[in-house]
């Protein structure tokens, strides 16, 4: 992956959604668990040495799996290579909870699935949809009538999406087309 090593430190600067001093062991064989501080900043695992303000390390936290190891560790794999694994320790086993939750929330895809969720919910409540740069638009609901217009023959009507009108819509209406019953 291509990255602009300034914009990262940069990145790595911000403040954190979650922060601690955890016990980190990386990928290799062989490798010993280093108390490291460890930050999360968007989809971003910084590391760091205790004592330095510059990071060792990152982890961009997409297409990966994070695995309750132990009660107090935890484990980040990469789909593309699940052997390779960073384990981290905590403290106690909630603080592993809260680290597990935090890196399952991190991800763009956890994001966007997020987004397209509320989206949803957004407009079975209240009838709208965002249709993008803040602005929200009334959309039908289900079980009534979208507009319609006039295409064909007379005593035909098609709805906005080039279908057929169902005839339960047109119960109890007349458009005056000679269609439904006048009430």
């Amino acid at each position: 992956m291509r990255y602009n090593e300034k914009e990262l430190q940069a990145l790595s600067r911000q403040p954190a959604e979650l922060a601690a001093e955890l016990g980190m062991r990386g990928p290799k064989k062989g490798s010993v668990v280093k108390r490291r501080l460890v930050k999360l900043v968007v989809n971003f695992l910084f590391y760091f040495r205790t004592d330095e303000a510059e990071p060792v390390g990152a982890l961009l936290l997409e297409h990966c799996r994070v695995t309750h190891e132990e009660p107090t560790s935890f484990s980040i794999s990469f789909v593309e290579d699940p052997e390779r694994k960073y384990h981290f320790e905590c403290c106690n086993e909630e603080q592993c909870q809260e680290w597990m939750g935090a890196l399952r929330r991190a991800s763009y895809e956890f994001m966007r699935r997020s987004v397209i969720f509320y989206r949803n919910e957004i407009q079975k409540m209240t009838g709208k949809v965002c249709t993008g740069h803040g602005k929200w638009e009334v959309v039908p609901r289900p079980g009534l009538m979208p507009p319609v217009h006039h295409t064909g023959p007379p005593g035909t009507v098609r709805h906005i999406g080039g279908g057929p009108v169902p005839a339960e819509w047109l119960e109890g209406m007349s458009l005056g087309l000679g269609l439904g019953s006048s009430a």
